[in-house]
């Protein structure tokens, strides 16, 4: 009986000097976009553990995972000496796998663990977790006990160590916050509904448009888009498709002397790639014909090209070119719009180009502004 006291007691005061060691004088706001749910704080891990998150932040080019070693007081290093522990990857993750750690290369020890997101054009993304004990090699105090010990007196050294949950499948969000939910897939459309936080909606689809909403089915059967920075993501995305939002709302009323909304009409026509068959980060060009089937002029405006790799629909980038003003019944060639895409090779991307993605000019028909196309990124001469 005193032994097992000495037990308990041992462990309560591990728990308590880690537990103080895990706590931090100010809280640092989760971005649901970018964070590692498994393993929390003060948890002992061993072998080839799976570090379980998130990482799909918008413009997104790669993640990792890092770990560093607490001081001996376990303390926080004056410097920030952090060591990888996968290699990069550029394939979002949401509430998965977002690597495995093996320890067995690893001292026991007291650690802490973070993910590491690049984005393109902006800067590093990172989100933490910590102190976690390495513990391939247990104290004698924390090993199995021995037979003479009554199995009732262990049973609550087994719970001090938890499980992960169970992870859903399906591709669904969950409010982080109360959040609106719209029309289209920005703040200039109009409110449809809203998820409370905390409430789960499944996912139809994905914006077309890179912009990274959500379209949800709500608890009422309302369809609707969802801002990503307002929902915590979940399941298995590589099925949903792509869809297109609906045209930005326009304002109202249209003055006596505006151009009437059926005197122009752009249709997005033959495309071309320059050179055929593009190579991994070398630049080639995309040129499309752009036609006016209205009445009268068009006024300038913007093409936009964005690449995606084909088979998860992972944004790559999106580049832009002018279109002049068109005459009624004349075709223009839109280009030169380079692109530059240097991951994924040996893989087929898709191009989705879009004529006036802003909605700034009033058309007869929204449906003919659009142009998929297919190509193979050849491997080239990058590594």
């Amino acid at each position: 009986m005193k032994r097992v006291s000495l037990i308990v007691l041992l462990l309560l005061l591990v728990t308590g000097v880690f537990t103080a060691a895990a706590q931090s004088p100010t809280a640092t706001p989760v971005n649901p976009n970018a964070q590692i749910t498994w393993p929390p704080p003060v948890y002992i891990i061993s072998g080839d553990f799976s570090v379980r998150g998130t990482a799909n932040v918008p413009n997104m080019t790669a993640y990792y995972l890092e770990f560093r070693q607490r001081n001996a007081d376990l303390s926080v290093p004056a410097q920030e000496v952090w060591l990888p522990i996968t290699m990069p990857s550029s394939t979002p993750i949401l509430q998965n796998v977002l690597g495995v750690w093996n320890t067995r290369t690893t001292s026991d020890g007291v650690y802490d663990l973070r993910l590491t997101i690049a984005v393109q054009g902006g800067q590093m993304v990172f989100a933490a977790t910590g102190p976690v004990r390495v513990e391939n090699n247990p104290p004698p105090f924390a090993q199995q006990p021995n037979n003479n010990l009554q199995p009732t007196l262990a049973m609550p050294i087994a719970t001090l160590m938890p499980t992960p949950t169970a992870f859903s499948n399906d591709p669904m969000v969950t409010s982080v916050r109360d959040a609106n939910v719209r029309k289209g897939d920005s703040t200039s459309y109009d409110v449809v509904g809203s998820l409370l936080n905390g409430t789960t909606a499944p996912v139809l689809g994905l914006s077309s448009m890179g912009s990274g909403w959500y379209l949800i089915r709500l608890p009422n059967g309302t369809q609707g888009w969802v801002a990503p920075s307002v929902v915590q993501a979940s399941g298995n995305f590589a099925n949903v498709p792509r869809v297109n939002p609906p045209p930005l709302p326009t304002a109202t009323p249209i003055p006596v002397t505006a151009t009437p909304a059926s005197a122009i009409n752009l249709v997005a026509g033959n495309f071309s790639f320059a050179p055929g068959s593009p190579n991994c980060n070398q630049p080639f060009n995309v040129f499309m014909d752009v036609a006016n089937f209205g009445t009268i002029a068009s006024p300038g405006t913007i093409l936009s090209v964005t690449d995606f790799r084909r088979a998860d629909g992972a944004f790559q980038t999106t580049q832009i070119g002018a279109i002049p003003p068109i005459n009624p019944g004349t075709t223009v060639n839109v280009g030169p719009i380079t692109l530059t895409i240097s991951t994924f090779y040996n893989e087929d991307h898709r191009l989705f180009m879009v004529i006036d993605p802003n909605n700034t000019i009033v058309e007869m028909n929204k449906n003919d502004n659009f142009k998929e196309a297919f190509y193979f990124l050849n491997k080239a001469l990058c590594p």
